[in-house]
């Protein structure tokens, strides 16, 4: 497959309508949730402090909200707060160096007079008195005989520096450590700026330090035993404390832990139904407080687990959707993307509407849903609107948290105007539809208030205000059908009555031009009428459509029998190929006509499809009998263009059409001999496939076929033969009217 295929390919697949519907579902999926999330506080409304209030609100529920400071708790969790802070302690560097700097002196001053040759008592007493010494006489003793003084001062040296990594922290630290229960803290080093905690315990104590200095001692000098005790001398008395409190550390943590505490508010409980503002006051920042533990319950705002909320809302939702068509729609629901549009179209207006009605100061009740529903029954049917009604109610309940309430009085409302629209033919009941819808959604309200034991007020209010609802809702209806209608070609049923009108221009012009035509359409008319109604379809449309199926013979009506005035056929001078272009041609030119005059495309599907592709007859059979030297007429020369009737309003039509036409060669129209005739135009029509691409039924057909015969029947009914009366005066004998001024002559 080179790439030229696999592109025509791809174009193939996503131009089909089902991908096309899909597309248009996902968009409306992402445009919705994208509405949902530009807007997200879809119930709260933008008071601020210092606000007028334009609409009483009352408690959804009972709930708590959190206003003005408690001081005592907040006191006590500032001071949790400190307690929970750590305990900063650092290595101090400069008791370390000099505990270092008084060992390398004490042996300095040692390692000079060990040098000198004087007496040994005198040695001893200096270095005691030079560097005020702690170390005993008889130590100092034994460290002048040694004659590795050098090396004794390294491993004393290494000592102290092991014991420095355990940590020696001071007694005044340690107890105050202890005084505060800390058993916990922070060793904070300045050298690689990095904190370890650790716990008091693991580091030396006065008490602990001697016993490591002998077990250090004892390990490092194992074969000096007399050494040993000097060099514990030496370490007990010049080793310092290399560990203390950071209480400056200590305390920036500390500030740190009360900027993070959250202050903690007094709780004040609002039962179900309170007044929480009052219309006309002004709003404070208890009222703020109040509305904001509303917004938490109902919207919890733009987080990860609202999205993923919505995301799964939308999905289930979309399984609701999906089994409804499943089980109601027909098969090919998803291939007519017209609908689809429209419907989609509708429901993000909606979406639209209910978050600007919400943020206004209008109880939600208000929100015009029936129009929504009014419009779609109007264009696509009931069952698609009660769908959409359904799913984009429980959306803009769950989202405004309104609870059953609220779906409640948009469901009955909407259904009530839904089915005040199911078979309207004029704008006049829209608006009443828009009443009725208002005092629906009114007793609904009330319904809603009983069970919750509102205030009078409430049904006043919100009731009135649904009423309004009702009426805005017609007034949408009305605003926006004609918009729909044009954009999407959709005939209504008020379009299809000015259409049926008889003095429309194109109407008039078939009367004048072809008379003949013309009755044979209000013929068709009436005769589909009667069978749509007989097996549920739109009689209105079909009825329509039978109005101006033939409006392309006006150009050339005297080629069509109908219209033949004069003795003698237009036909007899052509030869029957020419005579079927001429007749073929009127599919042709009706479209041509119908757009001249912007008819709906539902209109000039009439006109394409009333007679199918089926086989112009009379000249063909005309041709097969003049054909000459074997040379056969091509059949296909002789059908018309076609396409075949698509649904069963078209596919009336073709049988209508020429049921009519063939009635009137009837030379007795007896009621068998009506009957025979429907039967055979019909089984001709099935029997030539003319049928195959509609969804009529044999028991369909039969009901078509029933309520053919009884409309022929009324129009080729007898009538009984009036005697002559013999008595009546002839209008030669009648006086005149001026003699009857006139005197009798004497």
């Amino acid at each position: 497959m080179n790439k030229l295929d696999k592109y025509e390919k791809v174009i193939k697949t996503i131009t089909r309508k089902e991908v096309i519907s899909l597309f248009l579902i996902m968009v409306f999926v992402i445009a919705a949730i994208s509405s949902i999330f530009i807007s997200p506080r879809f119930y709260q409304g933008s008071m601020q402090e210092g606000d007028i209030a334009l609409k009483d609100v009352y408690a959804p529920y009972d709930f708590v909200y959190f206003w003005e400071i408690d001081e005592g708790k907040n006191a006590k969790v500032r001071e949790e707060a400190v307690k929970d802070a750590p305990y900063f302690i650092r290595v101090d560097r400069s008791a370390e160096k000099g505990s270092v700097a008084n060992i390398k002196g004490f042996f300095k001053v040692l390692e000079g007079e060990s040098k000198k040759d004087i007496p040994e008592n005198e040695k001893i007493e200096f270095i005691q008195t030079q560097i005020e010494s702690k170390v005993p006489a008889n130590d100092i003793k034994i460290l002048l005989e040694n004659e590795d003084i050098k090396g004794f001062e390294q491993k004393v040296l290494l000592i102290l520096e092991k014991i420095y990594l355990l940590g020696y922290i001071d007694d005044g630290s340690l107890k105050f450590l202890k005084s505060e229960k800390k058993n916990k803290v922070v060793l904070y080093n300045e050298r690689d700026d990095s904190e370890t905690e650790k716990s008091t315990g693991d580091f030396l104590d006065a008490d602990k330090v001697d016993n490591v200095v002998k077990t250090y001692v004892s390990k490092d000098f194992e074969h000096e035993r007399n050494e040993r005790k000097a060099a514990v001398q030496i370490l007990s008395g010049y080793i310092a404390p290399n560990l203390v409190l950071d209480e400056k550390k200590t305390d920036l943590k500390k500030e740190e832990a009360l900027k993070k505490v959250k202050p903690v508010y007094r709780e004040w409980p609002v039962k179900k139904n309170e007044l929480i503002i009052e219309k006309g006051i002004r709003v404070d920042a208890g009222h703020i407080a109040q509305f904001s533990q509303l917004r938490r319950v109902f919207r919890p705002g733009v987080t990860p687990t609202f999205l993923l909320g919505v995301v799964l809302l939308f999905v289930l939702l979309g399984v609701l959707g999906i089994i409804d068509v499943a089980f109601t729609q027909k098969k090919g629901f998803f291939r007519d993307t017209k609908n689809i549009a429209i419907i989609l179209l509708n429901m993000f207006f909606m979406l639209i509407e209910a978050d600007f009605i919400i943020h206004s100061p209008q109880p939600s009740y208000f929100i015009p849903m029936a129009g929504m529903g009014m419009i779609i029954t109007i264009l696509v049917g009931f069952n698609v609107a009660f769908l959409s009604v359904l799913l984009l109610s429980i959306l803009i309940s769950l989202l405004m948290g309104g609870g059953v309430g609220v779906l409640f009085v948009f469901m009955v409302g909407s259904l009530v105007g839904m089915y005040a629209v199911r078979d309207t033919r004029r704008r006049s009941q829209i608006l009443w539809a828009g009443l009725w819808v208002g005092i629906a959604k009114f007793t609904t309200i009330a319904c809603v208030g009983l069970i919750n034991g509102m205030e009078l007020d409430f049904y006043i209010h919100d009731g009135l205000w649904g009423i309004a609802s009702g009426i805005f809702s017609g007034f949408i209806v009305l605003a926006l059908l004609p918009v729909f209608e044009y954009l999407f070609k959709v005939p209504t049923n008020i379009t299809l009555l000015e259409l049926s009108d008889l003095n429309h221009p194109l109407l008039k012009e078939l009367a004048m031009k072809a008379p003949g035509t013309y009755h044979h359409s209000i013929m068709v008319g009436n005769l589909a009428e009667a069978a749509c109604d007989s097996i549920g379809a739109n009689s209105l449309l079909a009825r329509v459509g039978a109005y101006y199926h033939d409006i392309g013979k006006i150009p050339q009506a005297e080629y069509f029998a109908e219209n033949e005035m004069s003795p003698g056929s237009r036909h007899a001078k052509l030869s029957p190929s020419m005579s079927a272009l001429i007749i073929g041609k009127h599919v042709k030119k009706g479209v041509e006509i119908a757009k001249k005059h912007k008819l709906n495309k539902a209109i000039i599907d009439f006109i394409t499809q009333h007679h199918g592709d089926s086989q112009i007859s009379y000249f063909y059979q005309k041709a097969l009998e003049q054909s000459e030297n074997g040379i056969v007429a091509k059949e296909e020369s002789f059908r018309y263009p076609g396409p075949k009737p698509q649904t069963k309003e078209s596919a009336i039509i073709l049988l209508a059409d020429s049921v009519e036409a063939a009635s009137r060669t009837l030379e007795e129209p007896t009621p068998s001999s009506i009957r025979n005739l429907v039967r055979k135009m019909i089984n001709n029509k099935f029997i030539d496939s003319q049928l195959d691409e509609c969804d009529l039924t044999l028991k369909d057909m039969h009901k078509i076929a029933d309520s053919f015969v009884r409309v022929l029947m009324g129009i080729f009914h007898t009538r009984l033969t009036y005697p002559e009366d013999t008595q009546k005066e002839t209008l030669m004998d009648l006086p005149d009217e001026q003699d009857n001024d006139k005197k009798p002559k004497q």
